[in-house]
């Protein structure tokens, strides 16, 4: 029996979704691409991403490039209406633990806040793992054991087409801003500093030196040195 999906606290829908979003995966083999790859798009329930996180970045090479993407405001967006949707930070090649030690610390605020996404990738092959700020999971390799081996030990089904947060009404919250947006009190604890995405963002850019990168959509790779 498949397990019941979760939304992330950062994420609220404008209405009840019907059917019920559910976990589950798509593949496709993308062979137009250079390197041609099999790419994996899933969704998990917040209760269960860490573990295919966690276990993606422990198949991974020892060194890879982080990347973290920061939704930009709405404010911003309305004086930048042309720029991008997200600010980009990637590493130089950083080894495995450290990613794994960055998202353990900041593992919640990383899966739960709805303006992050964090990921990593190798620059000598399609292996990539993104987590974007809707917690959908991007998944790039180069065959499609690896990565289906993963989701079925978590039981993650393979579908023919899921149905996302994507396809509904839906608004993005900062941790912070969770107690204003959503007016309940059991969320007065997330107005903590260590849960405003300017705090804990710019910890992690700082603990993985990260820079600033143009933006590419749908999670892909920057123009990035391989230093």
């Amino acid at each position: 029996m498949p397990s019941e999906y979760v939304l992330p606290v950062g994420l609220h829908l404008d209405a009840p979704a019907d059917p019920e979003l559910a976990e589950g995966y798509e593949v496709r083999w993308r062979d137009e691409d250079d390197p041609p790859h099999y790419f994996f798009y899933a969704q998990v329930s917040v209760l269960r991403v860490e573990r295919l996180l966690s276990a993606a970045l422990a198949v991974m090479p020892p060194r890879l490039h982080a990347v973290l993407e920061l939704r930009r405001c709405d404010e911003l967006m309305e004086k930048d209406p042309d720029g991008p949707a997200q600010d980009r930070f990637v590493s130089a090649l950083v080894p495995r633990e450290e990613i794994a030690a960055v998202f353990d610390r900041y593992r919640f605020q990383i899966l739960h806040d709805g303006m992050a996404g964090f990921g990593f990738y190798d620059p000598n092959s399609p292996l990539e793992v993104f987590l974007d700020d809707h917690k959908l999971v991007s998944l790039f390799a180069p065959d499609v054991e690896l990565f289906e081996g993963l989701l079925a030990g978590l039981a993650v089904p393979h579908l023919e087409h899921l149905s996302t947060v994507l396809d509904l009404e839906h608004e993005h919250h900062g941790l912070v801003a969770v107690p204003d947006r959503t007016e309940c009190k059991r969320h007065e604890w997330l107005r903590r500093r260590k849960y405003d995405v300017n705090w804990f963002g710019q910890t992690i850019r700082r603990r993985l030196r990260m820079r600033l990168e143009p933006q590419l959509s749908g999670g892909g790779r920057p123009d990035a040195d391989e230093e």
